[in-house]
C-alpha cells in the first residue's frame, strides 16, 4: 500500500520511502519524524511487497511536487538537510541535484562485506569519475524532471545505474561538503554477501559501456 502525507505549507518536494515491513518500527520511531522535521509538502510510503527500485518507481508516479527525494527506511537526517539542498538547487539553476557524502552504521557485520561501519566521503561532482564507481547516495535531491525511473531488472547498483543515466542526459550535481547522514544497516538487505558485486559491476559496465 502505498500511502501519501501533505503538509500544505511545506517545500514543493516529494519524499519516497520504499518500506520493509521488518523496519516498520525503526522507521516510525527512528526515520520518519526526521524525515517530517524537514518539513517537506509530501512524503510517500510504500510498503507492498517487492523490492526497493518498484517501490521507488511506484512512489514516483504518485508523487506531485517539482523536487523529488529518495529515502530509504533506515535513514536519519539532520533537521536541516533537505532544506538546505533545496537552498542550493533554488540558487544554481544549472544544477540538477546535490548530495552529500554519509556515514554508514553496520549492525551485521557479519553479513555486510565491508565488515563495520564505514564513512563515504564527500567527493566533488566529476561525470568522468563516475564511470569508475558511484560516490553518490540515493538519498540525493533532484529536480523531478531528470529522474529517468530506476531499472527494476537490476539486482544491485541501481543508485550508480540511475546516476550515470541522469548525467550522461546532460544533468549536472553539486556537492555539499559540510553536510552528512546516517544510513544504519539493520539486516544484511542488498548489500550482503550474498548479492554478487562481481555481477552487478559487470551489468552496469555493459549498460553503460564503460
Amino acid at each position: 500500500m502505498i500511502t501519501i502525507d501533505k503538509i500544505d505549507d511545506g517545500l514543493p518536494i516529494s519524499v519516497i520511502i520504499p518500506l520493509s515491513k521488518n523496519r516498520k518500527d525503526f522507521f516510525e520511531n527512528m526515520v520518519l519524524p526526521l524525515i517530517e522535521a524537514n518539513n517537506v509538502n509530501e512524503i510517500i510510503v510504500n510498503d507492498d511487497e517487492g523490492r526497493a527500485p518498484k517501490k521507488r518507481n511506484d512512489g514516483f508516479k504518485k508523487s506531485t511536487q517539482p523536487f523529488i527525494m529518495f529515502i530509504d527506511d533506515d535513514i536519519l537526517l539532520p533537521s536541516n538537510y533537505i532544506l538546505t539542498l533545496y537552498n542550493i538547487l533554488i540558487k544554481n539553476h544549472d544544477i540538477d541535484f546535490a548530495y552529500t557524502g554519509y556515514d554508514g552504521i553496520v549492525l551485521h557485520p557479519e553479513s555486510h562485506p565491508i565488515g563495520g561501519n564505514f564513512r563515504i566521503p564527500p567527493v566533488e561532482f566529476n561525470p568522468k569519475a563516475l564511470n569508475y564507481g558511484n560516490y553518490i547516495s540515493t538519498m540525493t535531491l533532484m529536480r523531478r524532471e531528470v529522474f529517468p525511473m530506476f531499472d527494476e531488472n537490476l539486482k544491485r547498483l541501481q543508485d550508480w545505474d540511475m546516476f550515470l543515466t541522469i548525467v550522461k542526459n546532460g544533468s549536472k550535481g553539486i556537492l555539499v561538503p559540510n553536510l552528512t547522514f546516517y544510513a544504519f544497516y539493520l539486516d544484511s538487505g542488498i548489500t550482503s554477501n550474498n548479492n554478487s558485486e562481481i555481477d552487478a559491476l559487470n551489468a552496469i559496465r555493459i549498460k553503460h559501456q564503460i
